[in-house]
């Protein structure tokens, strides 16, 4: 794993954790593979660096957009498994993200899997 500060890292990881915990209680099947998005929150202009590289970190780009109060919003996506390790790998990579290029990850979301 990379290195953050552990406080950082228990904040976003129960988080995350919670989480994978709904898409359990609601059946998901967590080793089937699916669209699992992440977004971000920054400038425009870095929010648009960040989507130039988004492969760079296993992501294409989904959409960048601003919300209703004008603020810029990035929406990157890959497709992995849910569970608990491919989940840890996200949760490093969007903090590297976080890290590279100074924007604040917003959370990341998937469609459960409930049939193999």
């Amino acid at each position: 794993m990379a290195e953050f500060d552990p406080a950082r890292w228990n904040k976003v990881w129960e988080a995350d954790l919670d989480v994978l915990r709904s898409l359990r209680e609601n059946g998901d099947i967590a080793h089937i593979p699916r669209e699992i998005d992440v977004s971000f929150r920054g400038d425009m202009e870095t929010l648009e660096r960040l989507a130039a590289a988004s492969s760079q970190y296993g992501f294409d780009l989904l959409e960048l957009k601003r919300d209703e109060d004008g603020l810029p919003w990035l929406f990157l996506v890959r497709t992995q498994k849910a569970d608990e390790e491919a989940i840890r790998g996200l949760t490093e990579t969007y903090l590297q993200i976080e890290d590279s290029f100074g924007v604040e990850c917003d959370g990341w979301g998937c469609v459960g899997q409930t049939e193999e």
